[in-house]
């Protein structure tokens, strides 16, 4: 005869844990990421997979054990990092995520680095089961978020006139090299003016510990004068890099004058006070503008002609006037095409550098296009990828 009690003490060995569900989160400062995790995982490990898959702290490479940080929750409930208490008593490595209380739409601000602090936002999308073939091993990941329309086909410019296109990346090889060879680990590119703003294109890379800017406040006259004036922004070099193999400085600001747009005001704003491989103002002049005005192997704007219209050089019936930001993180690349508005940040940097033109192509409306893990190695990709996306509007 078997007593209740050994029944009990049996049942209790046959109780199994609930089984997890999937929980999703977005950040802000990578509209591409789709965080998920399980809800047994802790807020340490959700810190940790945002450090994987996403841009976090110094040159967007940093993990969640190079620094201090916690977690707040939308109530001020603050869970920290290490073991050692300073900002709170509650621990974000014995937390799980299903005993944080988290409705949809919830926000999480993970404060990191308390010398130099960057701040990061996370939103709370959904939870739900796991589906049959899903197995909880594969979890945490980043479910990129990708928006690769059906209709989209790579463009080939065909030639006009019996010209062949430019080859981008040998024309400007500067630039090639600049944002597709650099030996950093991000580069964030962004193409044509940003909303109504006086910023008609900014780029920063990450190489040999150096940040680089470039920056353009004026506006090209056609495509083929504007991959010329970023490709002569490309050849400033960091100050020792060529003379005693290695860089002077941490930061390098290149902003680019266009002699044919060049006035006083801005050789004035941007000229006075520089200091080569620190802080440049290139003049530069434009392509040679002897076949442009007809159809010839540089008039960019007549071989991709949905670019030019995005870039306001030409009208277009289905391309509104727009941007191009294209992001490079290890061997990931992302695309944004934007139109609209853009956000506008205040900035306490100093003024009259490349600094100008940063932070300002974060579009306020949803993008037109956006897409994740697409494969360009060359600005002949990169034109071809995205001429052929705005064919699909």
């Amino acid at each position: 005869m078997i007593s209740s009690s050994a029944v009990t003490k049996s049942n209790k060995k046959q109780k199994t844990s609930p089984t997890p569900t999937v929980m999703t989160f977005s950040a802000a400062h990578d509209r591409f990421a789709r965080l998920q995790l399980l809800s047994s995982h802790t807020l340490y490990d959700l810190v940790s997979t945002l450090c994987k898959h996403t841009p976090v702290g110094y040159e967007g490479s940093e993990g969640p054990n190079d620094h201090l940080w916690y977690v707040t929750t939308v109530d001020g409930t603050k869970y920290e990092s290490s073991e050692y208490s300073c900002m709170s008593e509650l621990r974000a490595n014995r937390t799980k995520l299903d005993t944080v209380g988290l409705s949809t739409g919830d926000t999480l601000q993970l404060t990191y680095d308390y010398g130099t602090t960057s701040f990061y936002t996370l939103k709370f999308l959904e939870q739900r089961p796991l589906t049959g073939d899903e197995v909880p091993g594969v979890f945490p990941r980043n479910n990129v978020r990708s928006g690769m329309p059906p209709s989209y086909s790579r463009y080939a410019p065909a030639a006009i006139n019996g010209n062949e296109v430019l080859n981008l990346d040998t024309t400007f090889s500067q630039l090639q090299r600049w944002i597709f060879h650099s030996e950093g680990p991000c580069v964030t590119v962004n193409l044509f003016q940003a909303g109504k703003k006086k910023n008609y294109g900014f780029m920063n890379n990450d190489c040999r510990g150096v940040l680089g800017m470039m920056y353009l406040p004026v506006k090209a006259d056609n495509l083929a004068n504007y991959m010329t004036y970023f490709n002569e922004g490309a050849k400033a070099k960091p100050a020792g890099l060529e003379t005693d193999g290695y860089p002077h400085y941490n930061w390098h600001s290149v902003v680019i004058l266009p002699m044919s747009k060049l006035t006083d005001a801005l050789d004035k704003k941007y000229c006075d006070g520089t200091q080569r491989g620190f802080c440049d103002a290139v003049i530069c002049g434009d392509m040679d503008q002897s076949t442009t005005t007809t159809t010839g192997s540089n008039n960019l704007n007549a071989y991709f002609p949905k670019i030019a219209a995005l870039a306001g050089y030409r009208k277009d019936s289905r391309v509104p006037k727009g941007w191009i930001t294209l992001t490079k993180r290890g061997n990931n690349l992302n695309l944004v095409i934007c139109s609209g508005n853009c956000e506008t940040r205040k900035s306490n940097a100093p003024k009259g550098t490349s600094y100008d033109g940063m932070d300002q192509h974060t579009p306020v409306e949803e993008p037109l296009i956006q897409v994740s893990n697409v494969d360009i190695s060359g600005l002949n990709d990169l034109f071809c990828v995205v001429e052929g996306l705005l064919m699909t509007l």
